[in-house]
């Protein structure tokens, strides 16, 4: 069974196995519209979060569980919900959605 989710919900995540990405299990957020989080096509699509500050503009900071994360938004990627392991304790703040927006359309030009 295939969990529900909402846009801008952070769920940890199973990347493995990888090919050049982030790997491993770790925080993500959904990231598509409400219609995209109800398709019958069992996909999310996340940004993956990383704790590592690269100093990149396209990699926006949030705070999850008072902790520094990072979104990065040059990895969008198009998942199976069996990836999907659990909802992250953390919510994300209006501006840092924002924020993460923000980047998204200049990243893929929407």
């Amino acid at each position: 069974m295939n969990p529900e989710i909402e846009p801008w919900q952070v769920w940890w995540v199973d990347f493995d196995p990888r090919v050049g990405e982030q790997a491993g299990e770790r925080p993500a957020i959904v990231v598509g519209t409400r219609l995209a989080c109800t398709l019958p096509n069992d996909l999310a699509v996340v940004v993956p979060l990383t704790s590592t500050d690269r100093g990149l503009p396209i990699h926006p900071a949030v705070v999850l569980s008072g902790r520094t994360s990072y979104a990065m938004c040059d990895q969008i990627k198009s998942i199976s919900r069996q990836r999907l392991r659990r909802p992250h304790r953390a919510t994300l703040e209006p501006a840092e959605i924002d924020r993460i927006r923000f980047v998204l359309r200049r990243v893929i030009d929407i």
